[in-house]
C-alpha cells in the first residue's frame, strides 16, 4: 500500500495555504474533503475508551465517586428509520444530563435551535456557566444525586438556550449521525479481520479511516468545527464526542493530531458516557486545554484596548488590513503573556488579523497587541506551534542571529520564547506519544511534536499596500539584500518560506536619510542553518518546505531536491508576479492564475505518494507570449528579464536531460567524455552561478529603478477577484449525478475507466470521479508509463494527465479569457465544456477556422438543443423536489 510521505510534503502544502490563493471559494462540502485529505494519518485510534477517560480525562478520586450511578441514555424509537431526525438525539441526550446532573457546571446547548447564522457550528456542545456573559438570566438549582447518596446543589442545565451560538463560549462539541453505519473510522473488530488487510497479512497496516464520500464529509465536519475553536478561544488541547446512533467515540484534538476512542455502544454501556461528562465537568480549565497564560481581561482593559487601537489607526499613514476587525464582539479582549530570559510582557489581543484555516500544524495567528506596560504601544503578537526538533533552531533564535550579524530589513524581535504551563514546562502537542501505545495494525504518518511559541514585533504592512510598482519593487529589492546576507552568516540561513504574505513594508530612511518605504522579510520560522556550527548539530530538514503557490519550480517536481539558495530567489520572483498581477495595471489576456496553484500526485519507486506541480510554471517560462504586458515599461522589463533568466536556467536542465539520453541511447556509457553531455553541463553550470546570484537579481532591480519613467499603476481592485461557488448551481450539478438525468455524453463519460479516457482523450474535469485518498492511490501501470494522476488540492477530482492534444492542452493553460476573443461577441453561441479550456464558437458574423459547417453543424445544434432541453427537465424536477 502506498502511503503519503510527510518528509515529501511542504509544511504549507493543503488547505491552511492554498485557500489563501485560489480565485474561487471552496464550496462548503469541497472544504470537508480537503480537511479530510489533509487530515489523513494524523487520526490516532482506536484505544479504549476506558484508556481515554483515566489517562486524558484526569480528576480527583474523590470528584469521580460522586458521579451519579445507574445512568441510562434512551436511544429514541425510530431513529435508524428514515422518519425521525437528528434532532431526537439532541435532545435525548439534554435530557439525560439534565435528569442525572452530568455536567452541573455546564449547560448543554443545541446549536440548531440557535437563531443567528453561523457557517459553521456543531450539533450540540456544552458551554461553561461562568463563562457565560453575566446577561443571561440565572438558572434554578436543583439536586443531584451522588455514589453515596448525598445531595449537591448545582446550577440546572438547560437542554437548549435561547441565545446565539458563538464558538468562544463552546466548551465541548458533539456531532451526532442518525446510524451506526455513519461512523467515519473502522471499528477494532473491522481491522482484526484477516481478509481486511494485504496479502491477508495482519501485519501491514490499513487506513483507520473509511474511505468513503461521507465519511471523508464527517471527518471534515470534525476538523472544521476543531479548527473554529481553535482560531476562536485559547486552547491547547480540546474534546470532541461523535455520536452515530446508538454508538459513540471520544476524541481528543491537539495540534499534532486527533486521538480517537473506540466505538461503544452507549445504551448498553451508559456508564463510560456518563463518566465522560462528568469528567470534563470537573476537569480543570488547563486540562480541558484552556491555555492558562491567556485571561480574559477586565472591562477596563477592553477600554484601554479600544483606545489604543483608535488612536493608533489615526497616526499610521498607511492602513493596516482587517485592523477594523479586531473589535468584532464574537472575540473577547485576552491577555496574553510573553516571556524570555529578560522580560515577561503582558499584551491586550481581540480578533487576530491572520489565522490558519487548519486545526493541526503550526495553526498560525497574528495578533495586533496592545503593551499592558505605560506606553500601551501598539504591537504585533505571533502565536504559533513550532516544530521542535533538536535540530531545529526556534524563530527567536533566528532573529537574534540575524540580529547578532547585523542582518539589515528584518523586523527587530522585541520579545519571544516558547510559552510555559502552570507546570513551568514547555506546552507541547501529546497525539504523537499516543502512537507508540497503539497494537492494532493502523498505519499512521510521522506525527511531529509541535512547541507554543511566540513573539512580539512592532506592526509592519503587507507589501499590497505599496503605492505604487516602484515602491513594490523596492521592497523587493531589500528583500534580496536580506536573503544574501542571511546567507554570509555563520551559519548560513535559508528562509525556506518567501512568499507575498512574508513580505511586509515599513516607513523609514534610507542610507541617506530620504524617506522612503523599507522591504521586511519576516515569518522565518520554517528557516533552517545549513552549515555546522562547531558544538552544534544544524542541518537541513529532511522534507521540502514552503508555501506552494510560490515554491520553485525544481521543488515542486522533485519533493526531494535539496533546498538551495536559488529556490529562496525563485519563490520570491514568483511572489513578487503574483502580487503585482493583483495590484497593478497590466493589459492582454488575463493570466492563467492556476499555475501558482497546480498540482497532482505521483507514485515513487518506493510506491510513497508525493504532491508534485510546476508544469504549469515551466511551460509559462517557456513562452514569451504568456508574459503579461504591465503598463508601467520599467517593471514590464524587469519581468520579462527575470523570467528569461530563470527560463533558460531550466531549458539548460532540458538540454543536459537530453544530451546524457542521446549518449546512452548510442551506447557511450562514459558521459563525462561525451562532447555534447560537457558542452551541456557548463551550459548549465554558467546559468545556474547566474540565477543563484543574489547580485544578479539586485542588479536587474537596480537598472529598472534607475529609469525616470515609472508611473502609478496602482488598481483600486484586483482583476482576478475571488469568485464565489453559485450554491444552487452546485447542488443541481450534484443531483444531475445522482440522477444521472444529464445528456447522453455526460453520462457516459461519467463511467469512463482511466484506460478507456485514455485511448479517447481528455474530458471536463467535473465529469470525473473524486480522487482517491493519497494513501491509496494506485501505482502507475507498467503498461501505461505515461499515465500520471493529476490532483487538484481544491476541488478534489482527478482525472488522467495524458491523452490531451496541443489545442486542448494550450486551451486549458490560456484559461475562461483568450486572446481570441471568445465570448466576446453578440452573435454567438457556444458548445459544453467538453475539453478543458473556453467554448468553442459555432457561428460568427465571418467565417472562422473553427467553425462547423453543413451536416456538422446541424447534428452540433440539434445536440445541443436536445441537451438544453433535458438540462431544463432535471432542473425543474430539481427545484420541485421530484427526483
Amino acid at each position: 500500500m502506498s502511503t503519503l510521505d510527510p518528509h515529501c510534503t511542504p509544511i504549507k502544502y493543503g488547505i491552511a495555504a492554498n485557500e489563501t490563493y485560489r480565485q474561487t471559494r471552496l464550496t462548503r462540502s469541497q472544504k470537508q474533503k480537503q480537511h479530510a485529505t489533509d487530515m489523513l494519518g494524523r487520526w490516532i485510534g482506536p484505544f479504549s475508551p476506558k484508556k481515554f477517560l483515566t489517562e486524558l480525562m484526569e480528576i480527583t478520586p474523590e470528584d469521580l465517586a460522586k458521579m451519579p450511578d445507574k445512568v441510562k441514555f434512551v436511544l429514541p424509537r425510530g431513529v435508524n428509520d428514515k422518519d425521525p431526525l437528528e434532532k431526537f438525539l439532541y435532545t435525548a441526550f439534554a435530557k439525560t444530563i439534565d435528569q442525572y446532573g452530568l455536567s452541573p457546571n455546564m449547560q448543554f446547548f443545541i446549536s440548531a435551535d440557535t437563531p443567528n447564522d453561523v457557517a459553521y457550528k456543531p450539533d450540540a456542545g456544552l458551554r461553561e456557566i461562568h463563562r457565560i456573559p453575566p446577561t443571561t438570566p440565572k438558572k434554578p438549582r436543583y439536586k443531584t444525586r451522588s455514589a453515596t447518596g448525598a445531595s449537591a446543589e448545582a446550577p440546572k442545565p438547560t437542554p437548549s438556550a435561547p441565545r446565539d451560538f458563538d464558538w468562544f463560549h463552546a466548551s465541548l462539541m458533539v456531532e451526532f449521525k442518525r446510524h451506526t453505519s455513519d461512523d467515519p473510522f473502522h471499528t477494532k473488530e473491522y481491522i482484526l479481520k484477516p481478509e481486511n488487510h494485504p496479502k491477508n497479512d495482519l501485519k501491514n497496516a490499513i487506513a483507520f479511516e473509511k474511505d468513503s464520500q461521507a465519511a471523508r464529509e464527517t471527518r471534515g465536519q470534525l476538523i472544521i468545527y476543531a479548527t473554529e475553536m481553535f482560531a476562536h478561544q485559547q486552547r491547547t488541547h480540546l474534546f470532541q464526542l461523535l455520536v452515530c446512533g446508538e454508538d459513540a467515540r471520544f476524541i481528543c484534538w491537539d495540534h499534532a493530531g486527533a486521538i480517537v476512542s473506540e466505538s461503544f455502544n452507549y445504551i448498553k454501556q451508559p456508564s463510560l458516557l456518563a463518566e465522560f461528562f462528568w469528567r470534563h465537568n470537573h476537569m480543570s480549565d488547563e486540562a480541558k486545554g484552556w491555555d492558562p497564560t491567556a485571561r480574559l481581561a477586565e472591562k477596563t482593559d477592553e477600554n484601554v484596548f479600544r483606545e489604543a487601537i483608535d488612536t493608533f489607526r489615526k497616526k499610521e499613514r498607511r492602513k493596516l488590513p482587517k485592523i477594523e476587525d479586531t473589535f468584532s464582539g464574537n472575540y473577547p479582549v485576552y491577555e496574553m503573556s510573553v516571556e524570555d530570559e529578560e522580560r515577561n510582557m503582558k499584551l491586550l489581543v481581540r480578533r487576530p488579523v491572520f489565522k490558519s484555516t487548519s486545526a493541526v500544524g503550526r495553526a498560525t495567528r497574528g495578533y495586533v497587541a496592545v503593551s499592558q506596560e505605560q506606553d500601551h504601544a501598539v504591537l504585533f503578537l505571533k502565536d504559533t506551534w513550532r516544530v521542535n526538533h533538536h535540530l531545529l533552531l526556534t524563530e527567536t533564535e533566528v532573529y537574534k542571529l540575524l540580529e547578532k550579524y547585523g542582518v539589515p530589513h528584518v523586523p527587530r524581535l522585541i520579545c519571544g520564547g516558547d510559552v510555559k504551563g502552570s507546570d513551568g514546562k514547555a506546552q507541547t502537542t501529546r497525539s504523537e506519544a499516543w502512537t507508540t501505545y497503539q497494537t492494532l495494525p493502523v498505519g499512521y504518518s510521522i506525527l511531529r511534536v509541535h512547541t507554543h511559541h511566540r513573539i512580539v514585533q512592532r506592526v509592519a504592512y503587507p507589501i499590497e499596500s505599496a503605492n505604487n510598482s516602484k515602491e513594490y519593487v523596492t521592497a523587493f529589492c531589500d528583500v534580496v539584500t536580506v536573503i544574501e546576507s542571511a546567507h554570509e552568516t555563520q551559519p548560513k540561513i535559508l528562509h525556506r518560506d518567501i512568499s507575498l504574505g512574508n513580505v511586509m513594508l515599513e516607513d523609514g530612511l534610507d542610507e541617506h536619510g530620504v524617506p522612503r518605504a523599507l522591504g521586511l522579510l519576516c515569518d522565518w520560522d520554517h528557516a533552517n542553518a545549513v552549515a555546522v556550527i562547531p558544538g552544534q548539530e544544524y542541518k537541513n530538514q529532511n522534507y521540502r518546505s514552503g508555501t506552494w503557490a510560490f515554491m520553485s519550480i525544481g521543488m515542486l517536481k522533485n519533493p526531494r531536491k535539496p533546498q538551495e539558495l536559488l529556490d529562496d530567489l525563485e519563490a520570491m520572483f514568483w511572489s513578487m508576479l503574483y502580487g503585482a498581477l493583483h495590484r497593478f495595471d497590466h493589459t492582454g489576456r488575463k493570466f492563467n492564475m492556476s499555475i501558482f496553484t497546480e498540482s497532482r500526485y505521483d507514485t515513487l519507486d518506493d510506491g510513497t505518494s508525493v504532491v508534485v506541480g510546476g508544469d504549469l510554471k515551466s511551460a509559462f517560462l517557456a513562452d514569451s507570449a504568456k508574459l503579461p504586458n504591465f503598463k508601467c515599461k520599467p517593471f514590464n522589463r524587469l519581468i520579462s528579464a527575470l523570467a528569461g533568466a530563470l527560463s533558460r536556467y531550466y531549458a539548460a536542465i532540458s538540454d543536459v536531460v537530453r544530451a546524457e539520453k542521446n549518449a546512452l541511447a548510442a551506447d557511450d556509457t562514459e558521459l563525462d567524455l561525451d562532447d555534447e553531455v560537457i558542452a551541456a553541463r557548463k551550459a548549465l553550470h554558467d546559468q545556474h552561478e547566474q540565477v543563484s546570484s543574489p547580485s544578479f537579481w539586485r542588479e536587474e532591480m537596480a537598472k529598472a529603478l534607475a529609469k525616470n519613467n515609472w508611473i502609478d499603476d496602482a488598481l483600486e481592485e484586483s482583476p482576478y477577484p475571488v469568485q464565489n461557488e453559485d450554491a444552487e448551481t452546485h447542488r443541481f450539478e450534484e443531483y444531475q449525478r445522482s440522477t444521472l438525468s444529464v445528456s447522453k455524453d455526460l453520462d457516459n463519460a461519467a463511467r469512463k475507466t482511466p484506460e478507456r479516457q485514455q485511448q479517447s482523450g481528455p474530458m471536463n474535469r467535473d465529469m470525473w470521479p473524486p480522487a482517491p485518498a493519497p494513501a491509496l492511490l494506485p501505482r502507475p501501470r507498467t503498461d501505461t508509463p505515461s499515465l500520471s494522476w493529476s490532483y487538484d488540492p481544491f476541488t478534489v477530482d482527478s482525472r488522467p494527465s495524458t491523452s490531451m492534444s496541443k489545442r486542448s492542452r494550450d486551451e486549458f493553460e490560456a484559461g475562461p479569457s483568450n486572446p481570441e476573443g471568445y465570448g466576446q461577441t453578440k452573435k454567438f453561441k457556444s458548445m459544453p465544456h467538453r475539453l478543458f479550456g473556453p467554448p468553442i464558437p459555432l457561428t460568427f458574423d465571418g467565417a472562422t477556422d473553427s467553425q462547423p459547417t453543413g451536416d456538422e453543424q446541424e447534428e452540433e445544434e440539434e445536440e445541443e438543443t436536445n441537451k438544453r432541453v433535458t438540462r431544463s427537465k432535471g432542473k425543474r424536477a430539481f427545484r420541485s423536489g421530484k427526483s
